[in-house]
């Protein structure tokens, strides 16, 4: 095993020359690399460090981009196209997004929990999340439930004395979309010490006694 190998097992890693691994490992590595391109119309500011990375550890490798590259990145618009968005797997450019502060995530089992730096809120079908990224941020499809920047979920879960159903987020001004993803992230996040219920049919928490 090569010195470089032995060293992107440990952490992803700028710069490197694939020409220093075996002939077998280099089909076990990945390079985040954006070019600018001048034809975009949000073109990137500069030169951005590439990075390389053994294929599965893409969170790391988010992480190690934007540690490298912060000042460029800082300087994205990244409510548009850009180049990252351009050069990176969609994974990738996930997590970049999540370690720069552009929006804050975390995966549980069923859903996908994403804060925008405005404070907008969403909670995804994992599924969808993963596997069909352009679709995710819709409230129209019974895939996913948007919570406005003026509430957060936390206020939300705190408004509710014992347990909160699917009528009670219906009737919040502020929740829309398929609210049993909120109740599953509810059930999933650490901070919320609650339990699924069914009353009447209707789908619900019941907080726990502390």
């Amino acid at each position: 095993m090569s010195e470089l190998h032995e060293r992107l097992r440990d952490r992803p890693q700028v710069d490197v020359q694939r020409s220093e691994l075996g002939y077998e490992e280099r089909h076990l590595v990945r390079v985040l690399r954006v070019r600018r391109s001048s034809g975009q119309t949000n073109p990137g500011p500069g030169e951005f460090t590439s990075v390389a990375y053994l294929a599965g550890d893409e969170r790391a490798a988010a992480r190690r981009f934007v540690e490298a590259n912060r000042d460029l990145l800082e300087r994205i618009d990244f409510s548009r196209r850009n180049p990252v968005q351009e050069a990176v797997p969609r994974e990738v450019y996930d997590w970049i997004l999540h370690f720069l502060g552009e929006r804050r995530l975390r995966r549980y089992r069923r859903v996908v929990y994403e804060r925008r730096r405005d404070g907008l809120e969403w909670v995804i079908d994992r599924e969808r999340y993963e596997r069909a990224p352009t679709r995710r941020y819709t409230t129209r499809e019974g895939v996913a439930a948007r919570v406005e920047p003026d509430v957060s979920l936390d206020a939300v879960y705190e408004a509710f004395d014992d347990r909160i159903l699917e009528c009670d987020l219906r009737e919040h001004a502020s929740v829309w979309g398929t609210y049993r993803y909120v109740l599953e992230y509810f059930c999933a996040a650490g901070p919320f010490d609650c339990e699924a219920i069914s009353v009447d049919g209707e789908a619900g928490v019941a907080k726990l006694e502390e």
